[in-house]
């Protein structure tokens, strides 16, 4: 099961926490494994990997999944939304691409390069995962992203909080992101995977409608799925998750 760890750090209070869950071998040998951020939603860090890891370990048993160490950090309540604030209060995204990475190396028989470091997550997770992974193209291999909590439009939210400008927006947006830097995406051949329910209460299908679209316009490799009759979380993540992980990891 899943332990609850904590470093010091400069770019996020501190103590900063995360929760590590280790593959079954991982003590038993020298080997070296990929990483995998999982990034929880927007309720918090608390007892998601906990919810997660009989899902992950079941793969592992089946062979279905590579066996990786996976890493959920801590990073508060929505609206975090796994932003660097402009008022420097908090940096989630430097700190998970930069420090927090840094020490998990350390620490830990993982990789050492983008090959073997991935970055995923459900629903505000998700959103930090699209948004880190697209940013930081040397730093992931791939994402992959369950029904992330994505703005249905290019423009900014009439609801966004005063810091939240335009110019924020198209810098920590997915389908902005992916609009502003299309090339350097393309080009790196980051893997790219994320689904949406149809019946999502939140309706951020609208959002990931979007994205794809500027994916596919741009000719950006991707796999999209519209899962339908599917709602935020519910029944159907007992086997959208292992779906959705088995096919990214093939």
């Amino acid at each position: 099961m899943p332990v609850l760890e904590q470093m010091q750090a400069e770019l996020v209070p501190s103590p900063a926490q995360y929760d590590v869950l280790l593959p079954p071998t991982y003590g038993s040998g020298d080997k070296t494994y990929p990483l995998l951020f999982w990034l929880h939603g927007g309720g918090g860090p608390d007892g998601f990997l906990q919810r997660q890891a009989p899902r992950l370990t079941s793969m592992w048993s089946q062979g279905t999944l590579s066996q990786m160490v996976v890493v959920t950090p801590h990073s508060g309540k929505f609206p975090n939304n796994y932003l660097d604030f402009p008022d420097g209060s908090r940096h989630w995204e430097s700190w998970i691409a930069g420090e927090l990475l840094d020490h998990l190396r350390t620490k830990y028989r993982i990789a050492q390069d983008r090959s073997g470091t991935f970055i995923g997550g459900v629903s505000m997770g998700g959103l930090g995962s699209l948004m880190i992974g697209l940013k930081h193209l040397d730093t992931f291999a791939a994402i992959i992203a369950f029904e992330p909590q994505l703005s249905p439009s290019f423009n900014k939210p009439e609801y966004s909080p005063a810091f939240y400008d335009q110019a924020f927006h198209d810098k920590n947006q997915p389908a902005n992101i992916v609009r502003d830097s299309v090339d350097a995406i393309r080009n790196s051949g980051i893997e790219i995977y994320f689904d949406i329910g149809s019946e999502d209460a939140h309706e951020f299908f609208h959002g990931t409608n979007l994205l794809h679209n500027t994916l596919f316009a741009n000719n950006v490799r991707h796999e999209y799925k519209y899962v339908s009759r599917a709602y935020h979380l519910g029944e159907s993540f007992e086997w959208r998750i292992p779906d959705g992980m088995a096919s990214w990891n093939e």
